[in-house]
C-alpha cells in the first residue's frame, strides 16, 4: 500500500512534538543534588566503590533507578544499597550494621531499582558494588579506564570522584578525564586521582584514565599489551586536544546550520513566492468561471492533476462524451454483492454510450473499450474493488489484484493517448531542478551531521556507522527524487541523530533547519507548466474552491440546467461533488434535482467515493505503481481525494494543499 505524502509529514511533525513536548504533564519528579564517589583499584585488578547520592523528591516515589549498564553480562559482582551512616566516612562505609533498601535488577534497561518509600524530600542512598577485574596489569604499566554514570539519565549536580590505588605507588599517578561538560582533574598524586564537575547533564558520562606502576596490582596477571604506556599517552594527549577543541569546532557548526536557515528560507521565498507563480496567479485570475466551465472535462482535470492522473479521472473522459451528446447517465440498482454489504452503494451511476465510435478520437475510442469492455455500457460495478464480505475470503481476493493491473495499465494507455492529443495545448514536464535539489540538500545533511560527530570526539567508529546509514538513506532519497516522502523520511532521521549531541545552541539551530527544510521539501514543485497552463491551473483552484461554495451565481436556476450539470461534472471531478449539491439545495430548495437529472442524486457521490477509493484501499497489486496509480501518492502534489467524507470545512478542499499558485 502507498505511503501519501500527508501521512509522512504528519507522522513527522508528530514525532517531533512528542520528542519536544515529552514529559512536560509528569508531576513526579526526581533531581540529583549532589553525587560523592570513592573507588578503590584492588591489587587483583577488582574495583571497588562506594557511592552515596542526595536526592531531592518531588511527588511520590516507590523505587529509585540506578542505571549501570547492567543488560545481564556485566562484570557486577555485587550492588547494594543501604541507609547511609553518621558514623562513618566514604569509602569506609561498608556494610555492617547498616539498613539496606531493597534491590532488583532490571536486565531489558541495565538498570538496579532501589525501592523505598519518598514523598517531597530530601533523601541519601548510599551504593556499593564490585567491578571484576575493571583494571588491567602490563609489563610497563597497570590501567583503569572506567567510565562513571556511563549513560546516565538525570542530570547530576555537584559531581566528586576519587579513584585511589590499594597500594601506593612510588610516583604520580598519570589521570585523564573526558566528559562533554567541563569537568576536570583537581587533584593528582601518588595515591589517588580527583574529578569534580558541577553538572553533569543527562546523556553526559565521565570517562576517566589512570595510568599507575604494575606493582600496584600485586594479584592481577600480567597481559600482552598492544601498545607501550608512551604509545598510550600520546593517544591521550591527542584525545585530549580533540576535546579541548569540541566546543569551538561544534560553535562553528552552529554557525554552519545558523547561515544554511537563512538559504532554507531564501529558497521557501523564492519557490512560494516566485514571479513566474505570481503571474501565473495573477493571469489565472482573469479566466472566467464561465471559460471553465465551457472547458474539456480531461483537460480540466489533467491540469490540476499537473499530468498525474488517477483512476477516478477516467469519469472526465466520460462526461467529456456527454457534454457532447454520446453519453446519457442513469441510476440503476447495483448487483447482489453490493445489495448483500452494509457499506456498498445501492444504487450506482450507469453510463450508456450513444452514437458512432469510429468518429471519436483515439483516446475517447479507448476510454470506451478500456472501462466499458467493448460495450456500449459503462457499469461502476466492473471496476471496483473488492466489498467487505469478498475481503474475507482469500480465494476470490486473485481477482480483484488482476482488475486492478488492468486498470493501472489501462489508466496509464489512456493518459499517454490524452497527452498525444494535448501535447501542443498543455505543456507538462517533470521539474527537473528536483532531480538535482533533492541529492543536494541531502548532501548536505549528511556532511554537517558526520562534521558535527567528529567535532563531538565521536569514536571514530560510530562515525563510519553513521556515514553509512546516513549515506543510505542519501542514495535512496537521491534515486527516488521524485517522491518526497524519501527525502522527508531522511529528514527526521537527521533531526534524531543531532538530537543526543550535548551542546543546546547547535541542536536548537540544526533543528531549525531540518524544520524549514521540511517546508522547503514542500514547496518544490513536482512538474513545471507552461504560462498558460499555469495560469489555468490556479483558476482552476480558484474555480474548485467556487463550486465547493455551490458555484458561481449564473445558472443556478432550472431555466439553465445545462449548465448546472457541468459545474456538478466539474465538482465531482475535482472532488467537492457533495459540498456542491448541499450548497445549490439550500439555495434552490423548490427544485427537485434528482429529477432533473440522475446526476444530481446523492447517490452518484457515494457510489463513486465507494468504487475509486474505498473498495480499493488497501489492495496492492504487488508492482510499483509508476506514474499512475488509482490510489495514487498525488495529493501533496496537488491532487484532491475522491473521499468526500472528509470533504466538510475548508473551502478549498483536500486538493490546494501542495499546487500552489493560488
Amino acid at each position: 500500500m502507498k505511503i501519501k505524502i500527508e501521512h509522512v509529514l504528519f507522522l513527522a511533525v508528530s514525532i517531533v512534538l512528542v520528542v519536544i513536548l515529552g514529559g512536560c504533564s509528569n508531576d513526579n519528579e526526581l533531581t540529583i543534588d549532589q553525587v560523592d564517589v570513592v573507588a578503590k583499584v584492588m591489587a587483583d585488578g577488582d574495583l571497588y566503590v562506594e557511592e552515596l547520592f542526595t536526592y531531592t523528591v518531588q511527588g511520590e516515589y516507590e523505587r529509585i533507578p540506578r542505571y549501570m549498564d547492567n543488560f545481564g553480562g556485566a562484570n557486577i559482582e555485587f550492588f547494594e544499597a543501604y541507609v547511609p551512616p553518621n558514623d562513618r566516612e566514604l569509602g569506609n562505609l561498608g556494610y555492617v550494621n547498616l539498613e539496606r533498601y531493597p534491590v532488583y535488577l532490571r536486565t531489558k534497561s541495565g538498570s538496579y531499582y532501589i525501592e523505598l518509600q519518598a514523598k517531597d524530600e530530601t533523601r541519601q542512598i548510599y551504593y556499593r558494588y564490585r567491578l571484576d577485574r575493571e583494571a588491567v596489569k602490563y609489563d610497563d604499566r597497570g590501567e583503569l579506564d572506567w567510565t562513571v554514570l556511563k549513560d546516565n539519565r538525570f542530570d547530576h549536580h555537584n559531581v566528586t570522584v576519587r579513584v585511589y590505588t590499594e597500594q601506593p605507588a612510588k610516583e604520580n599517578l598519570s589521570g585523564y578525564a573526558y566528559d562533554r561538560s567541563r569537568g576536570s582533574l583537581t587533584e593528582i598524586n601518588n595515591r589517588w586521582i580527583r574529578y569534580e564537575n558541577a553538572l553533569l547533564p543527562e546523556g553526559d558520562s565521565a570517562r576517566l584514565k589512570l595510568y599507575f606502576p604494575p606493582e600496584v596490582l600485586t594479584e592481577r596477571e600480567t597481559e600482552e599489551p598492544s601498545a607501550s604506556l608512551s604509545e598510550r599517552l600520546l593517544d591521550e594527549q591527542k584525545l585530549q586536544q580533540r576535546f579541548e577543541k569540541r566546543e569551538h569546532l561544534l560553535k562553528a557548526g552552529q554557525h554552519i546550520s545558523h547561515w544554511l536557515t537563512y538559504v532554507a528560507i531564501a529558497g521557501i521565498v523564492y519557490y512560494s513566492l516566485s514571479l513566474r507563480r505570481i503571474s501565473s496567479w495573477w493571469s489565472g485570475r482573469r479566466i472566467s468561471f464561465e471559460d471553465l466551465a465551457a472547458m474539456d472535462p480531461i483537460d480540466l482535470i489533467y491540469l490540476f492533476r499537473k499530468g498525474k492522473l488517477r483512476l477516478a479521472d477516467g469519469l472526465a473522459g466520460v462526461f467529456s462524451l456527454r457534454r457532447k451528446g454520446m453519453v446519457s447517465v442513469s441510476l440503476v440498482p447495483s448487483d447482489m454483492r453490493f445489495q448483500e454489504d452494509s457499506r456498498a452503494p445501492k444504487r450506482l451511476p450507469e453510463f450508456t454510450f450513444k452514437g458512432n465510435r469510429t468518429a471519436l478520437k483515439k483516446p475517447d475510442r479507448y476510454l470506451l473499450g478500456w472501462l466499458s469492455h467493448g460495450t456500449t455500457i459503462l457499469n461502476l460495478e466492473r471496476i471496483s474493488g473488492p466489498t467487505k464480505t469478498e475481503r474475507r475470503n482469500k480465494a476470490t481476493m486473485g481477482k480483484y489484484i488482476k482488475r486492478m493491473r488492468s486498470l493501472k495499465k489501462g489508466l496509464s494507455r489512456w493518459q499517454e493517448l490524452v497527452e498525444t492529443e494535448n501535447s501542443k495545448g498543455i505543456m507538462f514536464k517533470e521539474y527537473a531542478a528536483r532531480k538535482v535539489i533533492i541529492p543536494a540538500l541531502a548532501l548536505i545533511h549528511l556532511v554537517l551531521l558526520i562534521y558535527l560527530y567528529i567535532a563531538d570526539v565521536t569514536p571514530w567508529g560510530w562515525v563510519g556507522v553513521l556515514a553509512i546509514i546516513l549515506g543510505g538513506g542519501l542514495i535512496l532519497a537521491s534515486f527516488r527524487w521524485r517522491l518526497k516522502r524519501y527525502i522527508i523520511i531522511f529528514l527526521v532521521v537527521c533531526f534524531f541523530v543531532a538530537a543526543p549531541i550535548l551542546y543546546d545552541p547547535l541542536v536548537d539551530e540544526y533543528l531549525n533547519f531540518v524544520i524549514l527544510s521540511f517546508l522547503f521539501v514542500g514547496f518544490l514543485p513536482r512538474g513545471a507548466l507552461d504560462q498558460r497552463s499555469a495560469a489555468y491551473l490556479s483558476a482552476i483552484k480558484r474555480y474548485r474552491r467556487k463550486l465547493a461554495r455551490g458555484g458561481h451565481g449564473e445558472g443556478r436556476g432550472e431555466y439553465d440546467r445545462n449548465r448546472l450539470e457541468k459545474m456538478r461534472e466539474d465538482a465531482l471531478l475535482l472532488g467537492v461533488g457533495e459540498r456542491f449539491m448541499r450548497k445549490v439545495s439550500k439555495e434552490n430548495p423548490n427544485f427537485i434535482f434528482s429529477e432533473a437529472s440522475s446526476l444530481f442524486d446523492k447517490d452518484v457521490d457515494t457510489a463513486i467515493d465507494y468504487v475509486f477509493i474505498h473498495s480499493w484501499k488497501g489492495i496492492s497489486d504487488g508492482t510499483s505503481s509508476g506514474r499512475n496509480s488509482s490510489n495514487g501518492d498525488g495529493g501533496a502534489d496537488g491532487g484532491s481525494s475522491y473521499d468526500y467524507s472528509s470533504d466538510g470545512g475548508y473551502d478549498g478542499g483536500s486538493g490546494d494543499g501542495g499546487g500552489g499558485g493560488d
